[in-house]
């Protein structure tokens, strides 16, 4: 039974829009099919048009993925990546067309119609998030950004969870593209090797932002209703979240629709963490030189933020090479000690060195990444590293560098914060490739 069919015309006047479409479900549905399609404009840059499915008791998934012909079912039982399979309530449901971007004039068109339960799309059992492993703190290895074919990626979960199994990491955070539908699906893939935590990434029309830990949908829709990237980042938080601006310093549209972080009224203490280096740092579609420096003026600005860094990794060519892990202090690898450590800013960010830094004060008081140091003490901060190849260790304060030392191998190097200083954090270079970068120290 058809239940909608829908055409529009798109322009580029109807760029970051939401087109909402309204149809009714009968009781006894078993399942919907819905099929779209839309106008590419072009191959480099393109459109970029998604869905996102709402019953009358809210999200049931989204089809953010760069195709420009999709055909999506959803019953009871199955689903396809990116919606939530589950009983099918009558009513009002609503298809929304998310418009990211027109390059050009065209077209999009939506049908809605009835189908049987049966579905050849599986869905995962669900498996309780990791069980807690308390013990003493140490340093774990992890992946904060990832997406599988439930959104934009080009792997399942499955082939995630088997190529992630060779890559030595402790967790890892499932941010699919305004969904939180694969998440249970990794888990089962992975087993118990790898802590699969929840997240996504909320795709906005003006930036991007990881949400980290909630396993359930975050509005992302800005600018709908009065709603604002700070509307959102209190969600996040009031959901027990980590809220991570992503890849601020992206190319601008048309080349990354959305990507560029641009909500210029956004409150920078609403987030808990910048990500300051994804993928490759030298990649040919990274700006990590931009986003390290948006976090160091927030920092300069006093607001308390964690570096984070991670792959976005797509495909599994994405995890080749000096690619970055956010590494984090923390007494297990399920949620809330992960979670923990990032708020506190224990972590730090590298392609392999070792890299630590340590305040010592008069007193014996001292001070570690994520902690307050008491500038009138006349502090001297040593950092040091390990594992390194022939490279440049820094100890930076409030944006200078204040000391620094060629090094392999192991290295250390130690100043005196000065008394204006903030923060001061360590970081690692090799020429002009960034190697690792901690989280700061605060200076108070």
């Amino acid at each position: 039974m058809e239940l909608l069919q829908r055409s529009a015309a798109i322009t580029p006047v109807d760029s970051k829009s939401y087109h909402l479409h309204r149809f009714a479900v009968p009781a006894g549905t078993e399942g919907l099919r819905l099929s779209f399609a839309y106008d590419r404009g072009g191959d480099s840059p393109h459109s970029l048009v998604t869905l996102s499915l709402f019953d009358p008791a809210g999200f049931r998934g989204a089809g953010h993925r760069f195709a420009p012909r999709q055909a999506l079912l959803l019953t009871a039982g199955g689903a396809t990546p990116g919606l939530l399979p589950g009983p099918l309530p009558p009513g009002e449901w609503t298809v929304e067309v998310d418009i990211h971007c027109v390059i050009a004039p065209g077209r999009y068109s939506l049908e809605v119609e009835t189908t049987s339960g049966a579905s050849s799309a599986g869905a995962a059992a669900p498996r309780p998030p990791p069980a807690p492993a308390r013990g003493e703190q140490r340093w774990l290895r992890g992946e904060l950004h990832l997406h599988s074919t439930h959104s934009d990626g080009r792997w399942t979960v499955g082939e995630m969870a088997e190529a992630a199994r060779g890559r030595d990491i402790d967790f890892m955070f499932l941010t699919d593209h305004n969904t939180v539908s694969g998440i249970e699906a990794l888990r089962a893939a992975a087993g118990d090797a790898i802590a699969v935590l929840p997240g996504q990434e909320l795709t906005t029309f003006r930036g991007h932002a990881l949400a980290l830990g909630p396993d359930r949908w975050i509005d992302w829709r800005t600018g709908r209703e009065g709603r604002a990237m700070n509307d959102v980042a209190r969600d996040v938080r009031a959901a027990d979240g980590v809220f991570v601006v992503a890849h601020p310093d992206a190319p601008p549209d048309d080349v990354c629709t959305g990507c560029r972080w641009t909500h210029d009224d956004f409150d920078p203490a609403l987030a808990h963490a910048v990500e300051v280096w994804g993928g490759l740092w030298d990649g040919p579609e990274e700006r990590n030189l931009g986003c390290l420096r948006l976090w160091r003026r927030w920092l300069n600005a006093g607001h308390r933020l964690t570096a984070t860094g991670a792959t976005d990794a797509h495909r599994p060519q994405d995890w080749a090479g000096p690619v970055p892990l956010t590494y984090v202090y923390a007494d297990g690898a399920s949620p809330a000690p992960i979670l923990d450590a990032l708020r506190a800013g224990r972590t730090y960010v590298s392609s392999g060195p070792r890299l630590e830094i340590r305040a010592v004060a008069g007193g014996g008081r001292a001070a570690t990444v994520g902690e307050t140091i008491d500038a009138s003490a006349r502090p001297t901060v040593e950092v040091t590293c390990a594992l390194s190849p022939a490279a440049e260790l820094r100890l930076v304060a409030g944006g200078e560098t204040r000391a620094r030392e060629r090094v392999e191998g192991e290295g250390r190097v130690a100043a005196e914060v000065e008394p204006a200083d903030r923060w001061c954090c360590a970081e690692l270079w090799r020429g002009e490739v960034l190697l690792a970068v901690t989280s700061p120290i605060y200076v108070r």
